[in-house]
């Protein structure tokens, strides 16, 4: 016996949003180095994912109307920035509206020429394979260059608002 036939019905944004803000998400910063004016660029995603380990491959969505997810892709290749639960101003930093983000924030070049923040749990240097837009979003797919792990704890985001993780004793 086959289930019954179920109208869908729109979902709307507000919906959406109120359901997924119980996803507790990771809290990355994309930044990048413009090859020819040196200017660095960055943004925070909480989207950011693993997704293939061989070859190794990250992804992660950029709303379609960010201005600086066109800065940053111009370059061709970026790092993320897997941030710690200390690091919420650097977090505030890349999500300002504005240019010259990494102003107020600690970093060093990567063998690769993008920005690694300091403080991070890990670091990742990325080249762009793959960009389509689905929905809202442009979602990004990118070959893994080189990557180094940190310690610490996560900064987490959930229900509007900035936490950590703690492992229950």
């Amino acid at each position: 016996m086959s289930a019954p036939a179920i109208a869908a019905r729109p979902v709307s944004s507000e919906t959406y949003r109120a359901v997924m803000r119980h996803l507790p998400t990771g809290v990355a910063a994309v930044c990048s180095t413009d090859p020819v004016t040196g200017v660095q660029n960055g943004m925070i995603v909480g989207t950011f994912a693993s997704l293939s380990m061989e070859p190794a491959l990250v992804t992660f969505s950029v709303m379609h109307s960010s201005t600086s997810w066109p800065k940053i892709a111009g370059a061709g290749q970026f790092s993320i920035s897997l941030l710690a639960e200390d690091q919420q101003q650097v977090c505030h930093a890349l999500s300002a509206k504005g240019e010259d983000k990494l102003r107020t924030v600690d970093w060093s070049e990567s063998p690769w020429g993008s920005p690694h923040l300091h403080g991070s749990l890990a670091w990742f240097d990325c080249r762009i394979e793959h960009q389509f837009t689905a929905g809202d979003h442009v979602v990004v797919i990118a070959s893994v260059l080189d990557m180094t792990p940190g310690e610490g704890t996560p900064l987490i985001f959930h229900g509007g608002r900035f936490g950590s993780f703690r492992e229950a004793v």
